[in-house]
């Protein structure tokens, strides 16, 4: 059994891996409670990102106390001033499954702000990501629903790691202008659910924060050397983010 919390709510679930199967579904049972039916090569992180997408819908589903099921999704996840990113196509679901299914219209954060994602399928050789003004994946016709979505999810990982370098830049300028003992540099890595972490004169953030506010950045930042409820003046507001949200870009 594991678990997942959002708010002060908890969410048991089981997992069950079906190594056939192309597609991920979420069921309610009156016995079993939350269900996850996999593909073979999802691990419990892939797990736990459904889990927070669909948060919403399953704790309704419990709360009214009726058996349902969420039927698979349709195909569905980057680049500020024009700017692209292209993968081949993948080759297996072991190595390039990040995430559930993407959907036209879903909404990504981005800085604070929610963005839709348009999906176009097309005469392509490799599928990219663009973004303007929303996030717009070009992906190859042949590809099926699981390519799409293993293509889609790599893609977003990649434009936001893309990104992550010049917008985290630009907020520890802005912290230094706060702190005179603010660190030399920042730079971004994998941190799983760790918001950040200090290496010598250099702090480590976890490039999902790029889904924040640049001004909660700012605060995670100046936490990783001094007290930030001081430093800034609106600090409640700026950690309030992190109080309402998880690190679960997609």
């Amino acid at each position: 059994m594991y678990t997942y919390q959002t708010g002060n709510q908890t969410i048991d679930y089981k997992i069950e891996v079906v190594p056939n199967r192309t597609d991920i579904t979420v069921q309610i049972c009156d016995k079993e409670g939350v269900k996850v039916i996999i593909p073979r090569g999802l691990n419990e992180n892939n797990v736990r990102s459904i889990i927070a997408r669909k948060a919403t819908w399953i704790l309704k589903q419990l709360n009214g106390s009726q058996p349902a099921e969420e039927k698979p999704a349709a195909p569905k996840k980057e680049a500020v001033k024009k700017e692209t990113a292209k993968k081949e196509a993948p080759k297996a679901a072991a190595s390039a499954a990040k995430t559930g299914s993407f959907e036209e219209g879903d909404k990504f954060p981005y800085l604070g702000r929610q963005y839709r994602l348009n999906i176009v399928r097309g005469d392509v050789a490799t599928a990219e990501m663009t973004f303007r003004a929303k996030f717009i994946a070009t992906v190859p016709e042949s590809w099926n629903e699981q390519q799409t979505n293993e293509g889609i999810g790599q893609l977003l990982t990649e434009w936001y790691q893309g990104r992550a370098g010049e917008k985290f830049q630009e907020a520890l300028k802005s912290v230094k202008k706060a702190a005179d003992n603010a660190p030399e540099s920042v730079k971004w890595d994998e941190l799983g659910e760790e918001y950040a972490t200090a290496q010598d004169n250099t702090v480590v953030l976890n490039w999902r924060l790029l889904t924040a506010p640049l001004a909660t950045i700012e605060y995670v930042i100046a936490s990783q050397f001094t007290n930030a409820d001081e430093l800034f003046e609106d600090a409640a507001e700026r950690k309030q983010w992190l109080s309402d949200n998880t690190l679960n870009a997609f």
